[in-house]
């Protein structure tokens, strides 16, 4: 049953100091999976290599190490840690050990990594294996899982195909933003690539010089001398957004940054105000999509 929700795997028992019945539960949804595992007694896990997915393990109770090369990472209850695709691991599960273990699409998640960086990466972030306390009540990641959790478990609720996939978002950017990877730096700086055509390298100067004014699609294509139309399609192809769609995304970086400033004191409506964001609704609905949290959590931060 494990093998059919995961990958073929072997499994080496161990002492027990007491047996409980095995308890296997899963939920699937587009991108990801959310099971819960009790095999009742010690044992090591030796999965083959995932390859499309990334493994999310969060002990419920107990204790848990992964093996990966000659390191072991250490899992605590209530940590998340993200096992690698396309690297060799081992689990080892000691015997009071509940988890729920989280299946996350490797490729979906490096595409929404991918627009939010605006380039097209040669590959799948890499994750520090070491495990990560965010699970705290108000993590978006824990907020995520539970929200799917809720819905994949209450057959009751009406339009789960419609709620669904804004929890899995949700939890992508959570994701992104909260554990370790190679990509962290260019996550928290916005950065992007610079492999693309020099009309719209052109216009992002533009727009760094000129983020705190006001900007519209002619100045833009003006700057990069070329038209509108052909300055649109060059970020689309290149950036996957719109040339406004940056400038908004530019923006709430600012933003972001300002907010963990430990001396802003501003209000955050009028932080947003002053790049632009007029609305404060719409503001927090993209800035929670962009950053996987909302303005007031990121103020906490500070």
């Amino acid at each position: 049953m494990v093998s059919d929700i995961f990958v073929n795997h072997r499994i080496k028992g161990g002492p027990a100091s007491s047996l409980r019945p095995i308890n296997v539960s899963c939920r699937h949804m587009s991108s990801v999976s959310l099971c819960y595992l009790d095999y009742g007694c010690s044992l090591e896990i030796q999965p083959d290599l995932f390859e499309d997915f990334y493994l999310m393990l969060i002990p419920l109770e107990g204790a848990s190490q992964a093996r990966c090369g000659n390191r072991i990472y250490q899992g605590a209850t209530g940590t998340s840690m993200i096992l690698p695709a396309e690297q060799e691991t081992s689990i080892l599960w000691s015997d009071m050990t509940r988890k729920l273990v989280v299946r996350i699409d490797r490729r979906k998640l490096t595409a929404k990594l991918e627009a939010f960086l605006g380039v097209s990466l040669r590959r799948s972030p890499r994750f520090s294996m070491e495990a990560q306390a965010v699970l705290t009540p108000s993590s978006p990641l824990r907020q995520s899982l539970q929200g799917m959790l809720s819905i994949a478990c209450n057959p009751e609720i009406t339009g789960k195909n419609m709620i669904m996939p804004a929890f899995e978002e949700a939890l992508f950017s959570a994701v992104l933003h909260m554990h370790q990877s190679d990509m962290s730096d260019a996550i928290r700086d916005g950065a992007v690539s610079s492999a693309c055509p020099r009309a719209v390298r052109r216009a992002e100067l533009y727009v760094e010089d000129h983020l705190a004014e006001p900007i519209c699609i002619e100045d833009l294509a003006e700057a990069a001398g070329i038209s509108a139309r052909s300055l649109f399609d060059a970020f689309r192809r290149f950036r996957d957004m719109s040339p406004m769609r940056y400038v908004r995304f530019r923006r709430l970086q600012q933003v972001h940054r300002i907010l963990l400033e430990e001396d802003a004191v501003a209000p955050i409506s009028e932080i947003a105000a002053e790049w632009g964001f007029g609305h404060p609704g719409r503001f927090a609905s993209e800035y929670t999509r962009q950053f996987g949290e909302s303005p007031s959590q990121t103020r906490r931060k500070a």
